[in-house]
C-alpha cells in the first residue's frame, strides 16, 4: 500500500536512488538537501520504507508556485502516484497560479493533470 507524506523529512540517499531510477541528473548530496530544504511544499510517496515518489514546489505561498522535480519510480507509474502528490501540494491553494517545467516526454501526463502550455511564454 502506498502512503503519502507532506513534509521535508526525506531520506536523501533514497531520493538520490529515486532520481537515478527516473533518469534525473545526479547532484551532490549537499545540493539535494538544499533543493528539499528550499522548497515550500514537498510531497513524497512510500511503499513501506521505500521512497517511490517525490515532488516539490517553490512558492511565495500566495499567488505563484513553481512545480519541480516530480518523479515516480518506474515500477510504480500509472497508479496515480504523481497525481496524488501534486494534488496534495496544489489542491488547497486556489489562489496560486502554478507553473511547471517538464520534459517533453512527460507532457501527456501533465496535460492529463490539467496543466496547459503557457501561451505567454517568454524566451
Amino acid at each position: 500500500m502506498i502512503t503519502y507524506r507532506d513534509d521535508k523529512t526525506v531520506d536523501l540517499d533514497a531520493l538520490a536512488l529515486l532520481r537515478r531510477a527516473c533518469d534525473f541528473y545526479e547532484v551532490p548530496a549537499a545540493l539535494l538537501a538544499q533543493q528539499v530544504d528550499g522548497a515550500r511544499y514537498v510531497a513524497t510517496a512510500h511503499d513501506g520504507d521505500k521512497l517511490v515518489g517525490f515532488a516539490r514546489a517553490i512558492s511565495d505561498g500566495a499567488t505563484n508556485g513553481y512545480v519541480s522535480s516530480v518523479m515516480v519510480d518506474p515500477a510504480y507509474r500509472r497508479r496515480g502516484v504523481a497525481r496524488t502528490m501534486l494534488s496534495r501540494m496544489m489542491d488547497d491553494k486556489p489562489s496560486i497560479r502554478w507553473v511547471l517545467h517538464a520534459r517533453k516526454g512527460a507532457t501527456a501526463l501533465y496535460e492529463a493533470l490539467g496543466f496547459t502550455p503557457a501561451p505567454d511564454m517568454m524566451w
